[in-house]
């Protein structure tokens, strides 16, 4: 099994979409990516694989660089990459086009991010901005367990592991923060309880005054106007900035009720650019206001009653593996 899998070519998550009938439903960004040129002729060896009741998942090692993959029907699709020879550094494109939420929030306080995966985004955030409060969460104990394991996620109290469902912590959570991060799958699908409207609604409730839930989406997929319409439908304010790549788009939407222009986004790229180690005005020039979506597409909404989210979310965890038939027209 490990020999057949390690013989396929190591797809991002996000690239299967591409391609595969599956593009047809998940509406996820596609984080292309390629070995960097110093570990091309390396050996992939693998450094362990785990089995959980969400995600077989396999951790490489190929030169300098650390892979986490989640295995679905023996093929492999990227989870997180760490280039250890650039240790706080974003190694996918994916990655990177997520900093956007820094250009409508520049100094967040307070930090949640869904789906931990091998922690880059995370880990890069608590290196580059000292004093910000993480708290990083995953269905699955094996993945945070690997990713503190394998993939360098710091022992520190302001950066806080937890494993749950992401919704649920969200809706339980005490606290707001600044910054909602989502990232979250179950095998390469994103569960559909984190994806409905209410499920918006409870992250806006979860956020400060000019607070921001950046979400990541493929843009060439049945979902997206799904996702473009539902996130619409409850956040007031809402930017969207287009990825290295061209495929994807880095939705950014504001829980405040006045607009950053173009100038202030600007500014604040001009502001947090020491702050990033990629060119972070390059990312503010790739902000575009057209509508590259089917605008009548309808508004996703809870397949359940109010009172019974805790089943609901376990059923949408263990059924959303490599089909999720997300109920949309």
């Amino acid at each position: 099994m490990v020999r057949s899998q390690r013989q396929d070519p190591p797809w991002t998550r996000r690239r299967f979409l591409a391609g595969a009938s599956l593009a047809a439903g998940a509406g996820v960004g596609l984080g292309l990516g390629s070995w960097p040129r110093a570990v091309e002729a390396a050996e992939e060896k693998l450094l362990e694989e785990a089995t959980s009741d969400y995600n077989t998942i396999m951790i490489t090692e190929r030169g300098s660089v650390r892979t986490m993959y989640f295995v679905v029907d023996g093929t492999r699709y990227i989870e997180s990459r760490w280039d250890m020879a650039h240790p706080n550094s974003l190694d996918l494109d994916y990655s990177r086009t997520m900093m956007a939420g820094f250009l409508v929030n520049p100094e967040p306080k307070r930090f949640m991010m869904m789906g931990v995966g091998g922690g880059q985004m995370s880990n890069y955030l608590f290196e580059r901005f000292p004093g910000l409060e993480i708290d990083a969460v995953d269905i699955d104990p094996e993945v945070v367990r690997l990713a503190r394991k394998y993939f360098g996620v710091p022992d520190d109290p302001r950066y806080r592991t937890h494993v749950g469902d992401g919704r649920l912590f969200i809706e339980q959570a005490e606290e707001p923060w600044d910054m909602i991060m989502l990232d979250a799958f179950r095998g390469v699908f994103v569960p559909y309880h984190l994806k409905t409207r209410e499920a918006y609604e409870a992250c806006l409730a979860k956020l400060r005054p000019g607070g921001a839930v950046v979400a990541n989406l493929h843009n060439l997929t049945r979902m997206y106007p799904h996702d473009r319409n539902t996130l619409a439908a409850v956040f007031p304010q809402r930017y969207s900035f287009v990825s290295e790549s061209g495929n994807q788009t880095t939705f950014v939407a504001s829980s405040s009720a006045e607009r950053v222009g173009t100038y202030a986004i600007r500014e604040h790229a001009r502001e947090v650019s020491t702050r990033f180690d990629f060119d972070i005005m390059g990312l503010c020039a790739r902000y575009y206001m057209r509508s590259d979506w089917d605008t009548d597409a309808s508004v996703l909404t809870d397949d359940f009653k109010p009172g019974e989210l805790e089943t609901a979310a376990e059923r949408h965890n263990t059924t959303c593996i490599a089909g999720c038939a997300y109920p949309a027209r």
